[in-house]
């Protein structure tokens, strides 16, 4: 499903000054697959997750290798393709939801964008299918469609980010960290959910943290990724 080969990822910082990030990096990822990535902090673990979905910001420059994600080519696909597989085919879930989160959005309309990006419909299907999300994510109260992410606790935030991810039904999904800001309880919660709905979806997974422990039971197999 994913093969990146021989990636060097550069940054340059505001001395002008690039310096290397990813180095010559290689792996693959079947479907259905779940691969934990392991890594210190600032060793490039979420420049390879941005880098894959085309993310990366200006001050990013890929200096070699490739991605190939099913037939896409990710680094040489223009916008229009990289829309339809954002989202569609491919998504993530951040480590802090407000980076996915609209603030004066209601949640389950930020959701229901989601399916109107990718899917014709009416808003009538299109909240449905963010309504049966919510549920999937085990936020089945009614008022949770309308509530906005202040008012909801950490994990019911990131319970949302998850929905708002897989509500198109991707073959692949990317975690970064997805547990990290939450305390020990919320996030054996997250974890279990990330679970069963892998197994449920049958998506593959690569599962991105700094914390070995989270990968015992979840990962088929791990890659330890080290600093430059």
């Amino acid at each position: 499903m994913l093969q990146v080969q021989n990636l060097t990822i550069h940054y340059c910082g505001r001395d002008r000054v690039e310096r290397t990030v990813l180095d010559d990096l290689s792996f693959e990822i079947d479907a259905g697959e779940t691969v934990g990535l392991l890594g210190p902090s600032g060793c490039g673990k979420t420049t390879l997750a941005l880098a894959i979905l085309r993310l990366l910001p200006k001050t990013a420059r890929v200096v070699s290798g490739s991605i190939q994600f099913g037939e896409h080519d990710m680094l040489r696909a223009d916008e229009r393709t990289l829309q339809g597989i954002r989202g569609a085919e491919a998504s993530i879930v951040f480590q802090e939801p407000a980076m996915a989160l609209n603030p004066v959005m209601r949640v389950g309309d930020q959701i229901a964008e989601v399916v109107r990006a990718h899917t014709a419909g009416s808003r009538r299907t299109w909240r449905r299918d963010a309504e049966l999300a919510l549920i999937e994510v085990g936020l089945d109260e009614p008022r949770m469609y309308s509530a906005y992410p202040h008012q909801l606790s950490a994990g019911q935030r990131q319970r949302i980010a998850i929905a708002q991810a897989l509500v198109s039904k991707p073959r692949f999904l990317i975690a970064d960290e997805p547990t990290s800001a939450l305390d020990d309880t919320t996030q054996a919660e997250i974890l279990n959910l990330l679970k069963e709905l892998k197994q449920r979806l049958r998506i593959a997974l690569l599962f991105i943290t700094h914390n070995p422990a989270l990968l015992v039971g979840l990962a088929d197999r791990s890659l330890i990724l080290n600093s430059c």
